[in-house]
């Protein structure tokens, strides 16, 4: 009766409850909603910086090159990811054939990739275009296509790498497509000091007054050879002169006049400087308004993050990095972000702080990660281990939307004139294996493709809920937790499943059922009077036989 009337009186405020709850202000850790408007793109980097480390080459230890061409296996991520499935279903419904091109027209979807560079490779079949550099200026970068940290190569590759080749297990996620490669950063580069800015001008200086010297001396050289040709021809003409009139003239000489003024060189060539720079959050912002305005991408891939303190609020660079966010989605583009790699100012969001030793609120992380923040406008992707798991150096929280494979990964080799895979990277002498939530986010970025070309009615956003409501939930509330987001990316189902929104239904709601206990109230005395009233009777009907057998008894005695 206790419980009774407990659940009598909660039971009917629940749905109350809920109902306010959906209403309540967006969470202590998401960003603030003003987004202004798109920033500026200024085409190259911010500041001056210079090349420290040369560019990746081959991969080598010693004298012994890996011999990466003959790496034959399956990527395991590729394969938890059934991409053979999703690459036959959507070639038989595809009316070219293809993977990863608008329906449409038959042309190849774009994808940027906004990263460190992407080398041209074999396996890319002339695919890749340049799309602007942020590292380097005057086109020392080569627009793009030169990747100094073996990064983006590898990076693209996931997304669109085609071997060709039956024999060879690794293929890219949408291997039809068009990458727009943008080099945004590069850790092989350092802000030059003032020392070597000055030097640098000094040295351009020289080389503008040599090249202005040496155009002078050209100039002289040739001024005087005029000169001589000239005199030769008047000498031959008065030669002619006196023949004719049979007298003879003095020969002329130089009026005086010299070379042509030394004006400093008018069109004499001038050095080009060597600056460059490593790229920031405000110019990955620059990057992202580029290859939606200038290149009309239909997916981003960045694959670089910034971790910070959670203790300030938006700083002016992430307000810059969020607007131009918003505009690519506005845009109807889809933008997709790794979640980040732990170490370093990116201390994980579920461990114990090392100062208190006390867990982190999951709504109040300790550390804030952009681009994953802004995952209002974007896909923020964690990384899987080969167990299923979340990877231990993948960075939790909140804002995590999905995730993918992002251990072992097998790609193509960065360095310049390669056509092999590799699935190690050198670190000094010692062999590393490629991993990362950079590597997760292009599996991510690929399955955003291959939903624009079976979907093409739906616009960014929704490309975005699709693949996050067809994802392996969690067995968490809603659905999600700060680790893998929704879950890890199912790509079949992104591309077969019938949604709810697809058939104009109701998504589902938490509801509380009302409950079927009886209403509180007084208590009921029935079952009390019954008892005592049949306990009466028993206690009556013993004592009427206890008296009939005494009387019985005592009749017998007596006879």
């Amino acid at each position: 009766m206790t419980l009774a009337a407990f659940f009598g009186a909660v039971g009917p405020g629940i749905s109350p409850l809920i109902a306010v709850a959906q209403d309540e202000p967006r969470p202590p850790w998401a960003p603030p909603t003003n987004v202004a408007s798109k920033p500026k793109d200024s085409g190259g980097p911010d500041t001056e910086y210079l090349k420290r480390v040369e560019c990746v080459t081959t991969a080598t230890k010693g004298h012994q090159q890996v011999e990466a061409d003959v790496i034959k296996d399956i990527p395991w991520g590729q394969a938890h990811l059934r991409l053979s499935e999703a690459h036959d279903y959507v070639r038989a419904k595809s009316r070219h054939g293809k993977i990863g091109v608008d329906e449409a027209s038959g042309k190849p979807l774009k994808v940027a990739v906004i990263d460190t560079g992407v080398t041209p490779h074999a396996f890319f079949q002339g695919r890749v275009k340049a799309g602007g550099d942020y590292v380097q200026k005057n086109g020392e970068g080569e627009d793009g296509l030169l990747d100094c940290d073996g990064h983006g190569t590898q990076v693209a590759g996931i997304i669109g790498g085609n071997p060709n080749n039956p024999d060879v297990g690794f293929i890219g996620v949408a291997p039809d497509i068009e990458i727009i490669s943008i080099r945004q950063s590069s850790q092989n580069y350092s802000e030059k000091t003032e020392e070597e800015i000055e030097q640098e001008r000094k040295e351009a200086t020289a080389k503008r007054k040599q090249a202005a010297d040496e155009a002078r001396r050209k100039r002289e050289a040739a001024e005087a050879q005029k000169r001589i040709d000239d005199l030769k021809r008047e000498v031959e003409r008065s030669k002619n002169d006196d023949d004719s009139n049979g007298g003879s003239a003095a020969a002329g000489s130089p009026d005086g006049r010299t070379a042509p003024g030394q004006d400093g060189g008018q069109g004499d060539p001038r050095a080009q400087g060597n600056s460059s720079g490593a790229g920031n959050q405000e110019t990955l912002a620059e990057a992202i308004v580029r290859a939606v305005d200038k290149h009309k991408v239909d997916v981003i891939n960045m694959s670089v993050d910034a971790c910070r303190p959670n203790s300030t609020g938006r700083t002016s660079q992430e307000a810059k990095l969020q607007a131009a966010i918003r505009h690519a989605v506005d845009e109807d583009v889809v933008v997709v972000a790794a979640a980040g790699n732990k170490g370093g100012s990116c201390q994980q969001n579920d461990t114990p702080a090392e100062d208190t030793g006390l867990m982190p609120d999951p709504n109040n992380p300790r550390t804030i990660v952009t681009p994953p923040w802004f995952s209002d406008d974007l896909l923020a992707v964690a990384a899987i281990d080969e167990s299923g798991s979340v990877a231990d150096f993948s960075m939790r929280g909140p804002w995590v939307s999905v995730a993918a494979p992002g251990t072992k990964i097998i790609s193509l080799d960065p360095a310049r004139g390669s056509s092999a895979l590799v699935n190690v990277m050198f670190n000094g002498e010692s062999a590393e294996h490629i991993q990362g939530t950079s590597f997760a986010s292009p599996y991510v970025a690929g399955l955003a493709a291959l939903v624009r070309q079976l979907h093409p009615d739906l616009d960014a956003r929704e490309v975005m809920e699709r693949i996050k409501t067809t994802a392996q939930h969690p067995g968490a509330t809603g659905g999600h937790d700060q680790f893998i987001g929704y879950g890890v990316i199912d790509p079949m189902a992104a591309l077969t499943a019938t949604l709810p929104s697809d058939i104009g239904a109701d998504t589902a709601e938490d509801i509380a059922l009302p409950s079927d206990m009886p209403p509180p109230g007084g208590p009921d005395k029935t079952p009390m009077i019954v008892a005592l009233a049949g306990s009466g009777g028993a206690i009556g009907a013993l004592g009427i036989t206890l008296f009939v057998v005494h009387t019985i008894r005592r009749n017998r005695t007596a006879e």
